[in-house]
C-alpha cells in the first residue's frame, strides 16, 4: 500500500527581537524547538470566521 508524501513548504516567519524572546521561552519551556512552537501555536489558534450577512 502506497501512502501519498505529504506537500512540506516553508513559510518564512518574521519576527522582531521582542516576539522572538518570547516564543524562544515558550519553546524552552515547552521543549520543543522554534519551528515546531510556531506550528503548534497557529495550529491550536481558534478560527473564526466571519459570515456574510
Amino acid at each position: 500500500m502506497n501512502i501519498p508524501k505529504k506537500k512540506r513548504s516553508s513559510l518564512p516567519v518574521y519576527l522582531d527581537s521582542f516576539e522572538r524572546e518570547r516564543l524562544e521561552k515558550i519553546a524552552e519551556y515547552w521543549g520543543t524547538s522554534l519551528s515546531t512552537t510556531i506550528k503548534i501555536l497557529i495550529r491550536e489558534q481558534p478560527i473564526y470566521l466571519k459570515r456574510n450577512q
